[in-house]
């Protein structure tokens, strides 16, 4: 610990490590800049994600009970980030986590951002919440604040309705995770609320999630919960991808019976066809990533972080 001393002289408490996710849009980036005031932090414009890396501000925090905290904030790529596969977001994740868990730097709370004015959950925000929770691990989810965001954007009664129907009901994309000690707050993009949030967020136990666990036990990434929930993810696009592209093919086949009259369609099919099957070489790509992703691997790569941690002379060491 004696790399990361500066920590251990700020504020009156232990330092404060809290995670930010969600998808790529929902306001992670703003969100962190209101509190920190931090400029290093880039906000994407609409779904372009600006987060490529890890991405850590620190800000004092003054509890209503006057207790003085330091609080660092970390942005994260989002599983759909647009620059980002999710196998290279997840090995992000891990090397960073890896690297927190050999320094014995636990995590205060993760909060998680969704966007209130999206109704209905896609597959996309479905797949980034549940790679969430296996990160995570369900008996860390005391740790976890489930916030919407944008309430300021649609009629009040509105938000209600969705939060209840939506989210936190039964049958809710949350009301599983709230059941098991998850938190739930309304973020309507004031600083006031902002503070709040963090608010529930200091008083909690910081604990080491369920991915650095498996990970200290000597199980390969693609061994671990999340690992195995993205490769399960990987093998469904998969299918789907190959059911799309022999339907494309279908269709090419009827239009060129007719070559002069579909020359258009013929065209646009072809131009589907090849981004389909460039997505398809993406997505095998990212499964060989993942299933040569090995403990040693990572290991070394995590050496690698602390040599480049301690010749920096502390750095910016964060924790997911």
């Amino acid at each position: 610990m004696d790399q990361f001393p500066k920590w251990k002289t700020k504020g009156t408490n232990p330092p404060i490590f809290i995670g930010v996710m969600g998808m790529t849009g929902v306001g992670k980036s703003t969100f962190i800049n209101l509190l920190t005031n931090d400029a290093n932090i880039r906000v994407g414009k609409g779904l372009r994600s600006c987060t490529k890396e890890i991405q850590p501000a620190h800000f004092h925090h003054i509890t209503p009970d006057g207790k003085r905290y330091d609080v660092y904030l970390v942005d994260t790529p989002g599983f759909d980030d647009t620059e980002m596969s999710d196998t290279d977001v997840l090995l992000t994740f891990v090397d960073w986590l890896g690297l927190q868990y050999k320094n014995d730097l636990k995590l205060s709370g993760l909060i998680y951002l969704h966007r209130i004015t999206d109704n209905r959950m896609t597959g996309t925000a479905t797949r980034n919440l549940s790679m969430m929770r296996q990160l995570c691990g369900d008996e860390n989810m005391k740790n976890v604040l489930l916030v919407t965001t944008r309430w300021e954007m649609m009629e009040y009664e509105r938000c209600v309705e969705v939060e209840t129907e939506y989210l936190l009901g039964p049958g809710g994309f949350w009301h599983g995770m709230v059941s098991q000690g998850a938190g739930h707050a309304r973020y309507n993009g004031t600083l006031d609320a902002g503070r709040q949030i963090i608010d529930r967020i200091v008083v909690q136990s910081p604990v080491f999630l369920r991915i650095q666990q498996e990970l200290s036990e000597g199980k390969d990434v693609k061994d671990t919960a999340a690992g195995q929930a993205l490769i399960s993810e990987l093998e469904k696009q998969a299918l789907k991808r190959e059911r799309e592209l022999a339907q494309i093919k279908e269709d090419m086949l009827k239009a060129s019976e007719n070559v002069e009259r579909n020359a258009e369609l013929l065209e646009e099919q072809r131009r589907v066809a090849e981004d389909l099957m460039k997505k398809m070489q993406q997505d095998q790509d990212s499964m060989q990533k993942m299933l040569e992703a090995d403990r040693a691997t990572m290991q070394q790569r995590i050496t690698e972080l602390q040599s480049s941690l301690d010749s920096a002379g502390g750095g910016w060491c964060v924790i997911l």
